[in-house]
C-alpha cells in the first residue's frame, strides 16, 4: 500500500510486524554512518512519509521536512529504511497498543518487544536495520533493547534536538539509539549532537568504582549480579542508595509526564478520546486532572532527588542496575493487562530520566533463553564515559 514516500510492509523477513512503512530514503551526503541502515520510530517525522504515532488520531498526517535527527543521519551518510513501529503515542511499554498490531520479539515472537520504541528495537534485532532511532521518556529505548537482547541508549535529556518528534513531555523526551554493538551507537551519537553543544559533554575518564542500585532478589536481577561479578575488568563494587531515588522519583516523573502528553492531547481527548487505545486514553486522561500545584510538588521532588544522584558521584563513577527485573511476558500476558506492565517494565528506567541522566542497556545474560539487560548510567553530560564503558564492558562479556 502506497503511504507518501513508504509503503505498507508485508515483508515475511519482518516477522516481528517491527517495520510499518518500508522506504529507500537515501542519504543527503556521505559521511561517518555511510553504509547503516537505519529505522525510524514512526513518532519522529520523515519528509514525505506518514507519521502516525501508531494511532488513528494522526492518520494522514505527512511532514514536509525531516526531524533533526533525521536531517543530522542523512548528512552524516545514512540510509532510512523504514518507519519503525511503537505502542501508541510513546505511552505504553508493551508496544501492544499500536494500529499496527503489537510488535513481537524476534527471540521469541509469542512475547513483546517491549516499548514503547519496540519497533525500532526489533528491526535491529531482526537484521532489518542497523541501527534503531527511537525515544526515550521513560525507559522506552532500555526496556526492548533488555527484553530483544541489543544495546539501547538514552544520552543526557536535551542533547539531542527534538525537534519533529511528536512529543509526550517536553521536559524529558529523548531522543534513543538502538544497535547490536555500543560502538555503532556511539558513532551515532557523536554524528548526529549539534556542534554547539559538544562543549556540554563531559570528556570519558576511566571507570573502577561502580555503585549498585534497584537489585532484588528475583531470578533475573541474581543472574545479572552473578554476571557483573564475574567480569575481570577491577571494578570496585558497592551498593548505592539514593534516599527516596525508587520511591519518590518514579511517581514524581509519571505526574509531570503525564501532565504534559495531557496538555498536547488534550483537544483530541476533548473530541475523538474513543480514537486512542484505553491504556494511552486512562494514562492521558489522568495527566487532565493533574493540578498546577501538583505538577508543581512533582518537580519540587524531582529536583531534590537530582542533587542527590549528582552527590552519589564522589563515591561512584558509574551506577549499574537491571533494566526490569523479568524476561519478556507473552503477548497473551500482557493484553488488557497494559497498565500494569507499564509499572513493572518502567520501575527501574524511569528514574534515570527523571534525573536526565545518560543511560544504555547491554544484553548480558539469559534466563531460559531469554535476554536479560544491565543498566549503565551516569552523571549528567558523561554520556561519552557510559558509551565507552559499555564497549569495554561488551568486549569482556564475549569472553565469559
Amino acid at each position: 500500500m502506497q503511504r507518501g514516500n513508504g509503503h505498507q510492509t508485508t515483508s515475511a523477513a519482518d516477522r516481528c510486524n517491527a517495520i510499518v512503512y518500508s522506504t529507500r530514503i537515501q542519504p543527503i551526503s556521505d559521511g561517518t554512518l555511510s553504509g547503516l541502515k537505519f529505522a525510524i520510530k514512526d513518532n519522529i517525522d520523515v519528509a514525505g512519509v506518514r507519521t502516525t504515532a501508531c494511532s488513528r488520531i494522526l492518520e494522514g498526517y505527512v511532514p514536509t521536512t525531516d526531524a533533526f535527527v533525521v536531517e543530522r543521519l542523512r548528512v552524516s551518510g545514512a540510509e532510512i529504511v523504514g518507519k519503525a513501529n511503537n505502542h501508541e503515542f510513546a505511552v505504553g511499554a508493551t508496544n501492544t497498543s499500536s494500529i499496527f498490531g503489537p510488535v513481537r520479539n524476534p527471540v521469541d515472537p509469542d512475547r513483546i518487544s517491549g516499548g514503547s520504541s519496540g519497533g525500532s528495537v526489533a528491526a535491529v534485532a531482526s537484521g532489518i536495520a542497523d541501527v534503531g532511532i527511537g525515544t526515550d521518556t521513560g525507559g522506552s529505548i532500555r526496556v526492548p533493547a533488555a527484553l530483544c537482547g541489543v544495546t539501547g541508549f538514552k544520552p543526557t535529556t536535551g542533547i539531542i534536538p527534538t525537534d519533529g518528534v511528536i512529543p509526550l513531555s517536553r521536559t524529558m523526551d529523548t531522543v534513543g539509539i538502538a544497535a547490536m554493538d555500543p560502538g555503532i551507537i556511539e558513532k551515532v551519537f557523536t554524528s548526529i549532537i549539534p556542534q554547539q553543544v559538544v562543549h556540554l559533554l563531559n570528556p570519558p575518564k576511566d571507570v573502577r568504582r561502580i555503585g549498585l542500585m534497584l537489585f532484588d532478589d528475583t531470578p533475573v536481577s541474581r543472574g545479572i549480579l552473578s554476571t557483573i561479578e564475574s567480569l575481570d575488568m577491577g571494578l570496585d563494587l558497592n551498593e548505592c542508595e539514593i534516599a527516596g531515588f525508587e520511591k519518590l522519583t518514579g511517581k514524581a516523573r509519571r505526574t509531570i509526564t503525564s501532565a504534559e502528553g495531557a496538555s498536547y492531547h488534550r483537544h483530541w481527548l476533548e473530541t475523538k478520546p474513543d480514537l486512542y487505545f484505553a491504556d494511552v486514553r486512562e494514562v492521558l486522561s489522568a495527566g487532565l486532572q493533574t493540578s498546577t500545584a501538583e505538577y508543581i510538588e512533582a518537580w519540587n521532588i524531582v529536583r531534590k532527588i537530582m542533587k542527590e544522584y549528582e552527590r552519589s558521584f564522589a563515591q561512584f563513577d558509574l551506577i549499574m542496575s537491571p533494566v526490569a527485573t523479568t524476561v519478556a511476558p507473552t503477548i497473551a500476558e500482557v493484553t488488557g493487562r497494559e497498565l500494569s506492565y507499564r509499572e513493572i517494565l518502567l520501575g527501574r528506567t524511569e528514574l534515570f530520566n527523571a534525573v536526565f541522566a545518560p543511560s544504555i542497556s547491554l544484553n548480558v545474560c539469559s534466563l531460559d533463553g531469554l535476554p536479560c539487560g544491565l543498566m549503565v548510567s551516569g552523571r549528567r553530560n558523561d554520556d561519552l564515559t557510559v558509551l565507552s564503558f559499555a564497549r569495554k564492558l561488551q568486549s569482556q562479556l564475549r569472553n565469559i
